[in-house]
């Protein structure tokens, strides 16, 4: 059995690398699914037609017989049931089967006879184990349902507590149906419904429902006391009336416009009691109706209410380059209009009208490029849900065991920036589980639970969106970092490193703790990469580590690729753009404050503490003339942990601008990121900050 798991193990972890049209990755796949039917055809006879519709379904999508997506989806879908049924074998807890849905995956991708190779249930005379423990597993998955549906009933929109009562249901619904249970199956299946339903807020949990719920477990638990008894079901139940029941309940008209304005404390409930006997007088009046005329409630309050009452928000689905060229046309009405705003013409006019007019024609574009800039977004939810089955696989692969916890899943991010950050979670998520979690016997001596837990948490702060991947394990070791960054040369002995430097050596090229490689990491690539996708992004990353407490990396990512929040500062008369994200402090030096050190050149002292000076007039102007520190201003600008001072000649402002790529032979200009279009319709470029740390140590 561990020999078949991890086999399958390993093809899982496969496919999590595989992109669209990589041959090489499915011809690899291949060679492992071929592995796992010679496996099955010897000792696990009854899973040979699994292994053989998984094999034919890799050749599928190699063939390009059907759409590569569509088969990456469906070999995933089909590597989830057989985990779930060798975890069933094993006497594992927590699992769900479905064969049925196995059935479905091979007929849709056009592999045919799969209905009649597949077991639809194991034989109870052969595997009456398997029904004992789906009683021993069902009855506890009852008894924490009873006293969650009980809270419930006080805190009806609680998501954790609707989600705590869905799983149980989801985990009988799954097993039943491997079991052809069927009768138990379709009730837990349509209890399993309705309450998403109520997680999607499609359906409101009232006393109704939640007694319906009750119902359900009684029923359920009768079922499977019989089924403990007989081997089988020998009653019959009232399956089909609670479905019927169920289903009237989804139905029913959702909560009353009243309570939805009450609850939101747009109404109070006197006002809706008003207005419901004002009703009584006009029958042919809303409640909405007569709430906007009394001047209680605004129309925009009511029409919210009613798309919450019917739970759908209405969508289209549009081309994402029309989307791409909307907010590129948006962006060039934002520096057009800026450039009409800022024309020296208009000082001489001093029409009031005009003044208002110029106002509202900000204030309109303004709006109307944080609208479009919405439009870009989406939510995180899915990068994270991926992670759920890197973890699982993850835990398998290396004998740990992993809960992974995640919050913030309907935090919003631009959506080219949401394809970019999934491989770097991929490679902290790995180094969580192969670094930092324990194992379950180390777990133990140190007087931890023996399941590692792994946080996943996404927010938006100080205009920022914010991902934390935090651990609980035995965070990084810094004498073994130190030791093998020098063995790796990729620092020299006598370094003198403090802490911060030392953690951050983990993401240098090449660097690796492991001493041997194997499936899950040791090759020294994975943290370099996340640190030049962050870097790519305009983002940046951190790490926090305490001894046998665990490792938080924090990773700040600009909310979108499409504008940036700069400084506007002037360098020998031209202006440039320096990213406030990197802007510590601003000030005007004292003669004091300066001095030179040997062999680091020009710093500026800042409360105690010494900065290196950047001449940018110098940097980019070389026949410039030098002034003095304190003639002028200084700006402390940070980059990865290291601080310098930008000497400016004047800071303009601050200002939110829309970057332009640069082309041609400023392309790869060293210490410029890109450009954008300021007022009076010159050109601005935007600073690149560790391309002019890196200048500067070269000059």
């Amino acid at each position: 059995m561990d020999k078949v798991s991890a086999v399958l193990d390993n093809i899982a972890l496969g496919l999590m690398t595989v992109k669209a049209g990589d041959l090489n990755s499915l011809k690899g796949l291949l060679e492992q699914a071929e592995g796992f039917l010679s496996i099955t055809k010897d000792d696990f006879q009854h899973l040979s037609p699994l292994a053989e519709g998984l094999k034919s379904l890799i050749e599928k999508i190699i063939l390009d017989e059907i759409p590569s997506d569509q088969g990456l989806k469906a070999l995933g879908e089909c590597i989830d049931v057989l985990q779930e049924i060798l975890k069933f074998k094993k006497g594992d807890k927590g699992y769900n089967v479905n064969i049925k849905r196995i059935n479905e995956i091979f007929k849709g991708v056009g592999i045919e006879g799969s209905d009649n190779k597949l077991p639809e249930t194991p034989p109870l005379e052969q595997d009456k184990q398997l029904y004992l423990d789906f009683i021993t597993e069902a009855k506890e998955h009852l008894d924490t349902i009873e006293p969650n549906v009980i809270s419930l009933e006080k805190n009806p929109r609680d998501k954790d507590i609707i989600n705590a009562i869905f799983r149980p249901f989801h985990s009988i619904k799954g097993v039943s149906g491997f079991l052809g249970l069927d009768d138990i199956n379709r009730l837990s299946h349509a209890a399993e419904n309705m309450l998403d339903a109520a997680r999607g807020n499609k359906l409101y949990m009232d006393k109704k429902a939640i007694d319906v719920i009750l119902e359900v477990v009684d029923c359920l638990r009768a079922m499977i006391d019989d089924l403990a008894e007989e081997g089988r079901t020998r009653h019959r139940f009232p399956v089909d009336d609670l479905i019927k029941k169920i289903e009237t309940i989804q139905e029913d008209r959702p909560k009353k416009i009243g309570e939805i304005l009450t609850e939101k404390g747009v109404a109070s409930p006197e006002m809706i009691k008003d207005a419901l006997a004002e009703q009584k007088k006009k029958p042919d009046k809303k409640i909405g109706e007569i709430l906007i005329t009394k001047h209680k409630v605004s129309s925009k309050e009511v029409t919210e209410a009613l798309k919450e009452q019917k739970g759908i928000t209405p969508t289209i689905k549009v081309d994402t380059r029309k989307l791409d060229n909307l907010i590129d046309m948006v962006g060039e009405l934002v520096i057009t209009q800026s450039m009409i705003c800022q024309n020296p013409v208009l000082n001489t006019i001093s029409e009031e009208s005009l003044s208002r007019s110029l106002s509202q024609l900000s204030r309109i574009t303004s709006e109307l490029q944080r609208n479009a800039m919405s439009l870009r977004m989406i939510t995180i939810a899915q990068t994270f849900q991926r992670m759920i089955r890197l973890v699982r696989d993850l835990s398998k692969k290396t004998g740990k065991e992993v809960e992974l916890l995640m919050s913030g899943e309907d935090t919003e991010i631009d959506k080219n920036m949401v394809e970019e950050i999934y491989e770097p979670l991929v490679h902290i998520v790995r180094n969580a589980i192969d670094h930092g979690i324990e194992t379950p016997d180390e777990r133990r001596k140190k007087g931890k639970k023996e399941k590692g837990i792994i946080y996943l948490k996404a927010y938006h702060k100080s205009g920022n969106i914010v991902i934390e991947v935090k651990d609980d394990g035995q965070g990084l070791n810094k004498e073994k970092i130190l030791k093998r960054a020098k063995e790796r040369g990729i620092i020299k002995e006598g370094n003198d490193l403090n802490d911060y430097k030392i953690i951050n050596l983990i993401f240098k090229p090449g660097f690796s703790t492991k001493d041997e490689i194997d499936g899950v990491s040791g090759r020294g690539v994975g943290l370099d990469v996340v640190k030049n996708v962050i870097d790519k992004l305009r983002g940046k990353i951190e790490v926090y580590s305490n001894p046998d407490k665990g490792c938080n990396f924090i990773i700040k990512l600009p909310l979108t690729l499409a504008i940036i929040d700069g400084m506007v500062i002037k360098v020998e008369g031209e202006r440039y753009i320096l990213p406030t994200v990197s802007v510590q402090e601003v000030l005007k030096p004292d003669k004091a404050h300066y001095t030179t050190v040997s062999g680091k050149g020009e710093m500026i002292r800042i409360r105690d503490q010494l900065f290196p000076l950047v001449r940018l007039n110098q940097m980019f102007y070389p026949s410039s003339q030098r002034k003095a520190p304190w003639e002028t201003l200084v700006i402390l600008v940070e980059n990865e942990g290291r601080k310098k001072c930008f000497l400016v000649n004047e800071i303009l402002g601050r200002q939110e601008v829309v970057i332009k790529g640069l082309e041609g032979g400023v392309k790869n200009l060293k210490g410029i990121a890109g450009g954008t279009i300021m007022g009076d319709g010159r050109v601005g470029l935007i600073l690149d900050i560790p391309g002019i740390f890196e200048m500067s140590e070269n000059m």
